[in-house]
């Protein structure tokens, strides 16, 4: 396991620094999206299941079947988004939302977590950046949210938290 936990690490700096290098492009290309955030929500609905909570995909309107996107790195932001929020929330519900209009994804990542306090929120985008959630430290080298937010910010995107201790998340 510390080997996986060092190779994850080496990788999470890796993608980092080739972002802020601007080695790292976006391979843009028609993706079956629909089909995409499907097999995604279903994959977490196994691991919410198996942890004992609760999820839930709301699709609000139709989603196209196929967009111009990189789906590799579309695939790795939602993966850090909804593994963070199962893996941070004991018991409750994980809420896996998402609409899209006028070419634009609007996608949330709801849990009922223990929240983030303003500091938190404030820093939590930061490389090796942790909340300190009560109970057991969840492993994890706190590079999943830097890479997502700045892979969003590449895609053109906004990554951004709303959040409250004792009242969950909002990504």
């Amino acid at each position: 396991r510390s080997g996986d936990h060092l190779l994850s690490l080496i990788e999470g700096t890796l993608d980092i620094a080739h972002i802020e290098s601007g080695k790292l492009t976006l391979n843009l290309r028609p993706m079956h999206f629909a089909n995409l955030v499907h097999e995604i929500g279903s994959m977490f609905e196994l691991e919410a299941q198996a942890k004992g909570l609760a999820f839930r995909f709301e699709a609000e309107g139709a989603l196209p079947a196929v967009v111009r996107a990189d789906e590799k790195r579309l695939r790795q932001i939602l993966i850090n988004l909804l593994g963070n929020a199962i893996k941070f929330t004991s018991r409750g519900t994980v809420t896996f939302r998402i609409r899209y209009a006028r070419e634009l994804a609007v996608i949330a990542i709801e849990d009922t977590g223990p929240g983030l306090s303003a500091d938190e929120q404030a820093r939590i985008f930061e490389p090796f950046t942790r909340a300190n959630t009560p109970g057991p430290t969840a492993p994890g080298a706190g590079l999943g949210l830097t890479i997502a937010k700045m892979l969003t910010d590449l895609m053109g995107g906004e990554l951004s938290v709303t959040s409250a201790p004792g009242a969950g998340a909002v990504f």
